[in-house]
């Protein structure tokens, strides 16, 4: 354990944190949280270790609902005697800003500390002032040396709240240090008609936030910098002609997708994180489209890029894996994030199966919820749980998660097997081929998904559609004639998500299922 980046970043000569040092473990461990309102209000998470506190910014801060996944960026050790640090950071110093101390106890791991963080994975309870029971930290994508994301998840247990009960940095927005006022909260102070979201950019150094699982329930607003009628800034990034009307139908503008994308970066982001992207780009208006995955000289900086091996050579594509990175997706005209079954660490093992159902023109709704609610019922027999969500077109995406351990071939012999299974059993409402002639008064089963480097649309991404719909993640039990494919758009989805009670695809990124031995040859593969 060492300090040596967290007092780097400081003039001691001028802040008022202490300089600290790396000290011996007590019999107890401490944890702290303090409410930091710095250029971005967020909450630092800190866990005593190794003598020093392991660090997480937290853009909103805990939540006590389980469903509620709150990104917790990853940031350097501090010392332990920052744990109680209450003041002023002092302009143009490293976090300027206030600081006070809003929960602090001990913390009990749940197994061994080190090799939790290590593998990504650190369950334990807190027993403070505020939070209690049982918590769960999750890195999101393999280890880096700094700056990596993670979730930090409330266990269902009897300290766990839901509803407005959850909100307890609202709830319980003071210090617990008994030393007055807390930290300023500039945007009560300054109310803006825009939108929130998650930048720690302090906590980040000059550096863009990344994401998430996948958090849940959002509120809260923050403004973009508007500079001139012909730019604004959203997330630290600049639109040029933010006043573009991209979808007429509702007059949305390049600025207001932006601040959808913003608004939803907790939701979207997991969904996203390291995985190549195929884009529909409409800079102009939707009649003008086209297709692009590869990055080149124009792609923003914000914007990963990998390296994917494409025959003898290779070809960089992008990836969004921050805040920053998806608004610059809005800055060149992306309509539409399509995305790869696989995530940069394993590219050549996928960890989802899809199963596009595309009706034909002449069924009804509740066909293709048929058609959905069978291909469930056929997972549920074999053990494999799935998920359901709009595309935002004309159908529905049923999306198993899976364990990243089968190639390719396995995983599109396997879905193709079900599709065509599906389509001996019940020829009057399905199809595996893909020709129009096939398809009439049928569904189309479109297993090809799950093929090396097949994309499909991400969830929460809007489409190039008229209205601006959004691919909506569902329960399988909302699955009715009122809720259709294009029903929730950027103008609604908002109120749709703040009036969840718990997230429809809460356990998506906790589950590993594996396609077994038993499950291929039940569909006649070996």
């Amino acid at each position: 354990m060492t300090l040596h980046r967290y007092w780097q970043k400081r003039d001691f000569g001028v802040t008022p944190e202490p300089r600290g040092k790396v000290v011996k473990a007590g019999k107890n461990l401490s944890f702290f949280i303090q409410k930091h309102d710095a250029r971005n209000l967020h909450y630092d998470f800190r866990l005593e270790l190794g003598g020093t506190l392991k660090s997480w910014a937290i853009p909103k801060g805990p939540s006590l609902d389980p469903s509620d996944k709150r990104l917790a960026v990853h940031v350097e050790d501090h010392p332990l005697a920052y744990g109680t640090f209450e003041g002023e950071i002092p302009a143009h110093e490293y976090g300027a800003g206030s600081v006070l101390v809003w929960d602090k106890g001990c913390w009990i791991p749940d197994g061994d500390p080190i090799e939790g963080l290590r593998k990504g994975r650190l369950k334990f309870q807190l027993k403070g002032g505020k939070l209690s029971g049982g918590w769960t930290l999750v890195r999101m994508g393999p280890p880096k040396n700094d700056k990596e994301n993670w979730l930090l998840i409330k266990e269902p247990d009897s300290h766990a709240k839901t509803g407005g009960a959850a909100n307890v940095t609202a709830l319980q927005p003071d210090s617990v240090m008994g030393r007055g006022k807390p930290a300023r909260d500039t945007r009560r102070e300054e109310p803006q008609p825009l939108n929130q979201v998650a930048a720690v950019a302090d906590a980040l150094e000059p550096a863009a936030t990344a994401a998430k699982n996948s958090g849940r329930k959002r509120s809260g607003k923050t403004r973009p910098e508007i500079a001139t009628h012909d730019s604004a800034s959203v997330a630290g990034v600049r639109l040029s002609h933010p006043s573009r009307v991209l979808f007429p139908e509702i007059g949305l503008t390049k600025l207001e997708l932006a601040q959808y994308y913003e608004q939803t970066a907790d939701w979207i982001l997991p969904h996203l994180f390291q995985r190549p992207l195929m884009l529909v780009r409409c800079p102009h208006d939707r009649q003008q489209c086209f297709f692009q995955k590869h990055a080149n000289d124009s792609t923003a900086a914000d914007i990963a890029r990998i390296e994917v091996p494409s025959g003898a050579a290779t070809a960089t594509y992008m990836m969004v894996n921050s805040v920053a990175a998806l608004i610059s997706m809005v800055q060149m005209g992306v309509l539409e994030l399509h995305t790869w079954g696989a995530r940069g660490s394993r590219l050549d093992k996928p960890d989802r199966i899809i199963f596009d159902l595309d009706p034909a023109p002449d069924l009804q709704w509740i066909q293709v919820i048929e058609a959905a609610q069978l291909i469930k019922e056929l997972l549920d027999q074999i053990c494999l749980a799935s998920f359901v969500k709009t595309t935002g077109g004309k159908g529905l995406h049923v999306v198993i998660p899976l364990k990243p351990e089968r190639p390719w071939d396995d995983i599109k012999a396997f879905s193709r097997a079900i599709a065509e299974h599906l389509e001996r059993t019940l020829p009057e409402r399905f199809t595996s081929k893909m020709t129009k002639t096939k398809r009439t008064g049928r569904i189309f089963i479109d297993y090809m998904r799950n093929a090396a480097e097949a994309t499909a649309i991400a969830a929460y991404s809007t489409r190039a559609r008229p209205g601006a719909p959004v691919s909506t993640p569902l329960a399988w039990d909302e699955m009715t004639e009122n809720i259709q494919s294009d029903t929730f758009t950027v103008a609604n989805i908002r109120a749709r998500l703040d009036s969840l009670k718990r997230d429809p695809w809460a356990e998506y990124f906790q589950l590993k299922q594996r396609i077994t031995v038993k499950m291929m040859r039940t569909f006649g593969l070996q």
